[in-house]
């Protein structure tokens, strides 16, 4: 089995301010959870049995490139206390894109019509919106419950993170680029290896 994640990846300038903000958050905490993972939006995750039955879905001759897809982060955000991590997770939000969500879906289908995706019944969230998604797609967050944004950190939970909280919730961002290409990788744990990138997404 083999746990994929869909990424869309970022220009120069977004890069920099995220991979700023991840040196503030070590410097002050140490290291911290998501700190190594690259600068990415993820579209979804997925585990399957074959890498091969997923690239050759999105190299078929009869699809279509899309225009390059409109970004915009324009607020920072906290997961508080955060169930995947046990800690506070920052991250920047993506202002509200119906096309984004459209998009989401759309490879999510595609991809449970064509292959196989593993659905493991023991991992199944306890809330019932996300259980139906995670049968249906393979992936929990998808439509509307989705929250698309970039990760920076997750922080451990103590007196030291709250005036650190503070100051990140009230900075102002407003980063914006367009994405014309959505990239695969495989995870192993902290590790990400690059797959490959297609445009027909």
């Amino acid at each position: 089995m083999y746990k994929i994640a869909a990424f869309f990846e970022f220009n120069e300038k977004i890069k920099k301010k995220v991979l700023l903000e991840k040196y503030k958050v070590k410097k002050k905490f140490g290291n911290q959870i998501y700190l190594d993972h690259p600068v990415h939006m993820t579209l979804f995750t997925i585990n399957i049995p074959k890498i091969s039955e997923l690239s050759k879905i999105y190299y078929e001759k009869k699809i279509v490139s899309n225009k390059p897809l409109s970004i915009h982060f324009h607020k920072p955000g906290i997961f508080y206390n955060d169930p995947l991590t046990n800690g506070h997770t920052l991250f920047y939000h993506v202002k509200k894109n119906k096309k984004l969500h459209e998009i989401q879906l759309r490879n999510l289908k595609k991809i449970n019509k064509k292959i196989k995706v593993i659905k493991n019944d023991k991992n199944l969230l306890n809330v019932e919106t996300l259980r139906k998604n995670y049968m249906k797609y393979g992936f929990p967050f998808a439509g509307k419950i989705w929250i698309p944004h970039t990760t920076i950190a997750s922080i451990n939970k103590n007196k030291k993170s709250e005036s650190f909280l503070k100051k990140f919730i009230n900075t102002k961002i407003n980063l914006k680029c367009f994405v014309n290409e959505l990239s695969f990788y495989k995870i192993n744990k902290n590790d990400h290896k690059f797959l490959f990138k297609v445009k027909n997404f």
